[in-house]
């Protein structure tokens, strides 16, 4: 495994190949340059919203990291919440512990770990799972994945990739990591200044491309809605957020900055993303949900006061749970809130914990 500090990517890389559009474009953004205020976002753009499910694990549940023989096996030291793809596996969430992470599309050649083959295998539906379940901070995090497993992502027949995707981490002091899989090699970029994180190219690449708009002024950022576009256009606008004065500007501050980069729902497809949409869309058990492509979901981290949010697209409020309010301890079953997309219609409002079944 390598990891990359931004002064030598920045300096060193250089651009070789055109930058495109992802098919499947998320984009996650943490806002940690004010103390006390860790808040990170992130934004679920594809041709549906994937039926999102909130799952509330408990201490002391076993879980393992895929199918096979050789897969890791873990008994989880945090609770957590998580958004599940298709009631299948979590693709974003936090812990008790001020830990979040989030799974994006992402492919650079084959996506199978080539070193630690005497680790136990740690599937891509787990990933996110053997994160939240086991560590409180991105550095104990980053050291569990370069030591412990081997990462293989591994196709699931449901209409979100589990095959293609990296993974943005984040915790209570700021600190924040990207970890990706590039021809079979991980590379962990760990710094606190990678705040950004959306699609390919490599981050490496868009790290670059990046330090190309260091001292652009707002005429020279870029619209888009491209994985390169997204990033830049997300940092800029991370970079010149105002202090806030509570946690209620805090998250709206780190809201703003997604929106930014939020598709309309019905956007044209480009050709690129119509494929992608066709390979996933055949899976989809609630298909009457799928408008094209589009923003459907955005979620909120507030890290430092412990609060997961959640706003559709299909309406205008937002809800959330409290983390402080929830029961971890070992015992407690694991609790879900199913047809999460749809609370505006079933009438539910801010706090949705007692809907939990």
């Amino acid at each position: 495994m390598s990891k990359h500090p931004l002064t030598a990517v920045a300096a060193g890389a250089i651009l070789t190949v055109a930058l495109s559009a992802s098919a499947d474009a998320c984009t996650r953004a943490f806002v940690n340059m004010f103390p006390g205020y860790m808040v990170s976002a992130r934004n679920l753009d594809f041709f549906g919203p994937v039926d999102p499910s909130l799952v509330i694990t408990p201490r002391g549940v076993k879980r393992d990291g895929g199918d096979g023989d050789n897969v890791a096996h873990w008994t989880s030291r945090y609770g957590s919440v998580a958004i599940y793809a298709d009631n299948v596996f979590p693709m974003d969430g936090m812990n008790e512990k001020g830990l979040a992470g989030h799974t994006l599309f992402y492919m650079n050649g084959s996506q199978q770990q080539q070193d630690n083959q005497d680790k136990s295998v740690l599937e891509s539906r787990a990933w996110l799972s053997y994160i939240l379940d086991n560590y409180a901070t991105v550095d104990e995090a980053v050291k569990g994945i370069q030591h412990n497993v081997r990462l293989v992502a591994k196709k699931l027949p449901v209409d979100y990739a589990t095959d293609t995707k990296h993974i943005a981490i984040e915790d209570l002091s700021g600190d924040s990591a990207i970890i990706e899989i590039d021809n079979g090699q991980v590379h962990v970029y760990h710094d606190k200044s990678y705040r950004v994180m959306t699609n390919p190219p490599s981050y490496q690449k868009q790290l670059a491309n990046l330090a190309k708009y260091k001292n652009a002024d707002r005429s020279q950022i870029p619209g888009g809605l491209d994985a390169d576009q997204r990033l830049v256009r997300a940092s800029y606008n991370l970079k010149n957020l105002p202090q806030p004065d509570n946690k209620n500007q805090a998250q709206g501050f780190a809201l703003s900055v997604v929106n930014s980069v939020a598709y309309p729902v019905g956007i044209p497809a480009e050709p690129d993303e119509q494929k992608v949409s066709d390979m996933y869309q055949k899976y989809s058990k609630q298909p009457q949900y799928n408008k094209g492509i589009g923003t459907y979901w955005t979620t909120v981290a507030d890290l430092s006061h412990g609060e997961y949010h959640f706003k559709s697209t299909f309406a205008a409020s937002q809800v959330q749970v409290n983390l402080k309010a929830i029961n971890f301890s070992a015992g407690q079953p694991v609790t879900r809130i199913d047809d999460l997309n749809n609370y505006a219609q079933k009438g539910w409002q801010g706090d949705i914990l007692q809907y939990a079944h």
